[in-house]
């Protein structure tokens, strides 16, 4: 019996600089191609270093809570069915490490701060925490003690600086505590100002490989689009990498495509049509 979608694809894409544009808004383009996708039968992953709480606020601000929509939020370690509106997988950091982890950031006066599942949190009040909580539309709570305080071990960790020179500040702090995470837990630059510790193991790309597994879609059929360092492993993972324009030089060196738009062209549009709606 013949179907109407024999051959299902999947996209896993960014949010920041990638999908959203430099307001933080998705253009209309690209809301009608995603849909024009999803009514095809293939699937979408929204893929990003943001908690799942704001990566469901723009899911839901784009009305992409229905069925083929997933979320791999905190860089892969949760997985959130938007048809079910739950969470299907989600990996944690180990409380002894994130005691370890704010107290050195705090004896050198850096900013860090955790989550719970409405709230940034952080024991200090800082410009970074103010900044941060408003580019990702989540707000943020000053506890008393972290991580005693925590209602439950969080899915990941950032160490921010706002200073000139920021991601040299943040890779001298991630090179002299290396050591003490192996093992444990695995960083990333998300960009230049966000250093993100995650739970060991986890990634967008094994996001890429188990969501293709767990749907019974080869890994071949999937593309995957962003525009930094957090994005590589995903890039690498999928069938198709592709990297915005305006994305890293890192990132591009990856790259299996470069987009000729970008996230301010709606060069995620780019990549469904050339990969899955006319690939």
């Amino acid at each position: 019996m013949k179907t109407d979608h024999p051959h299902k694809k999947i996209l896993f894409t960014d949010l920041d600089d990638t999908l959203l544009d430099d307001d933080k808004n998705v253009a209309p383009e690209d809301v009608d191609t995603i849909k024009e996708m999803l009514g095809k039968g293939h699937r979408f992953v929204i893929a990003t270093g943001r908690p799942i709480y704001s990566a469901k606020k723009v899911a839901k601000k784009l009305g992409l809570y229905r069925d083929g929509i997933y979320i791999a939020a905190s860089n892969g370690g949760v997985i959130y069915d938007c048809s079910q509106e739950k969470t299907i997988h989600a990996d944690t950091l180990d409380i002894d490490l994130v005691d370890a982890m704010f107290k050195a950031a705090m004896a050198e006066n850096m900013h860090v701060h955790t989550y719970t599942d409405e709230y940034v949190v952080s024991m200090r009040q800082t410009k970074a925490l103010e900044i941060y909580s408003r580019k990702i539309s989540m707000p943020y709570k000053i506890l008393d003690k972290i991580p005693e305080d925590l209602p439950a071990p969080p899915p990941k960790l950032v160490i921010m600086s706002i200073e000139e020179g920021s991601r040299k500040i943040l890779e001298d702090f991630e090179n002299r505590h290396a050591e003490s995470v192996k093992g444990r837990a695995v960083s990333v630059f998300s960009n230049d100002f966000l250093l993100e510790y995650l739970p060991a193991g986890v990634s967008k790309g094994r996001a890429v490989v188990g969501l293709c597994d767990m749907l019974g879609i080869p890994v071949a059929d999937s593309v995957a689009v962003g525009d930094e360092a957090n994005d590589i492993p995903m890039i690498d993972a999928a069938g198709v990498g592709a990297v915005m324009k305006n994305g890293t030089d890192e990132a591009k060196s990856h790259a299996g495509y470069v987009t000729g738009r970008t996230n301010n062209e709606c060069g995620v549009s780019e990549v469904i049509r050339k990969f899955i709606l006319d690939g």
